[in-house]
């Protein structure tokens, strides 16, 4: 299937799109096809959507929980909304984050429930993030009790927040056609997982307020 919306490569992108590319290269380790899509249409949505995902998903960038777990929710929700595109990214970025292909091919299915590549907070991530894609969360007493369980409700929100933010962006890339980059360009993805801080994203964002007053101005 053919892309259904365009999206500005680096060389053409300007202003505010401009600094999305950059932030997104720098936070997120490179520009998604689907950052791509937005800051092109939207600039000013790109550049909050960019800061949630890069808050919610990296390491040291908002969320102070285990990366990990966080990786695994964004990893089983895109598997159970079937996202081809979605399933890839967070794939590639979990392998970043030392989760491996075993551990990647048992969460296909209900195999992760035995499999002793999990511990019990893995396979409670896994199941709650299963569980609400689904939208049964609100009655699976089960489920919820062991989330109660093993987790903080610190650790509880920002897991939902892990797995309620893919379920968006899986819809926006199924409904979108966007287009796979190659395995190489999100293996890129791997930049952003160490060496990055609160402080240099929060110093970046400033950064915003200036390309866009003159944007709304010209």
């Amino acid at each position: 299937m053919t892309q259904r919306l365009t999206g500005l490569s680096h060389e053409e992108a300007t202003g505010t799109a401009s600094l999305v590319f950059e932030a997104s290269d720098r936070f997120l380790g490179r520009t998604a096809n689907l950052q791509r899509i937005l800051a092109t249409h939207s600039p000013y949505l790109a550049r909050w959507f960019g800061g949630l995902v890069a808050a919610v998903r990296q390491p040291d960038l908002g969320a102070t929980t285990d990366p990990r777990l966080r990786g695994l929710a964004c990893i089983k929700t895109s598997m159970v909304n079937a996202c081809a595109y979605c399933t890839a990214h967070t794939s590639v970025f979990g392998q970043g984050l030392g989760i491996s292909d075993e551990e990647l091919e048992a969460m296909m299915d209900d195999s992760y429930k035995t499999s002793p590549l999990f511990d019990e907070r893995d396979r409670a991530a896994i199941a709650w993030s299963e569980a609400m894609t689904r939208n049964t969360a609100q009655r699976d007493a089960e489920t919820w009790e062991a989330m109660k369980a093993n987790f903080t409700e610190t650790e509880i929100v920002e897991i939902s927040m892990a797995c309620a933010l893919f379920n968006m962006i899986n819809r926006l890339n199924d409904s979108f056609w966007t287009n796979l980059e190659s395995e190489e360009y999100n293996q890129k993805q791997w930049d952003a997982v160490k060496g990055v801080s609160i402080e240099e994203i929060e110093a970046f964002a400033g950064r915003f307020a200036e390309v866009g007053e003159a944007e709304r101005n010209a």
